[in-house]
């Protein structure tokens, strides 16, 4: 882990299971205040990523904290979020997965994975989401 990189911190554990809810609140809350500070430190998507899994959760972040990253709305392609809202959910894992292809999950671009894990969330698809975000955000050595 890298304590000094949102994405790559202790907080990945939570997608195992390994943290109480009360306890990633906090410790998000914590990190954002330090991110806050900082004004070298520049939020990333796998940053977004990982604090809007969360947040997709039910785990409720400060409201000082929304201005630090923007989402961009247009990022899932729309043919997908037609499917999200009609809730077509086989469809749309199908979609996902023809859009990744032969490709390996840690080789994808952020954009893609952001958009990947925001589909996931709209479907509450957890256990596909968590697998991976643990494949995709720790640091590899």
């Amino acid at each position: 882990f890298n304590k000094n990189i949102l994405h790559q911190s202790k907080l990945v554990n939570y997608f195992n299971g390994d943290f109480a809810n009360s306890k990633i609140k906090k410790d998000l809350n914590n990190y954002l205040k330090k991110i806050k500070k900082d004004k070298k430190y520049s939020i990333t998507k796998k940053d977004i990523i990982l604090i809007e899994s969360i947040k997709s959760d039910g785990i409720e972040i400060s409201k000082k904290y929304d201005g630090l990253y923007e989402i961009n709305e247009f990022e899932i392609p729309s043919d997908i979020q037609v499917m999200i809202n009609n809730n077509e959910i086989g469809s749309t894992l199908l979609r996902i997965i023809e859009v990744i292809g032969q490709d390996d999950l840690e080789t994808l671009d952020d954009d893609t994975l952001y958009f990947v894990i925001s589909a996931l969330n709209q479907l509450d698809i957890d256990y596909i989401r968590n697998k991976i975000l643990l494949k995709v955000l720790p640091l590899k050595v």
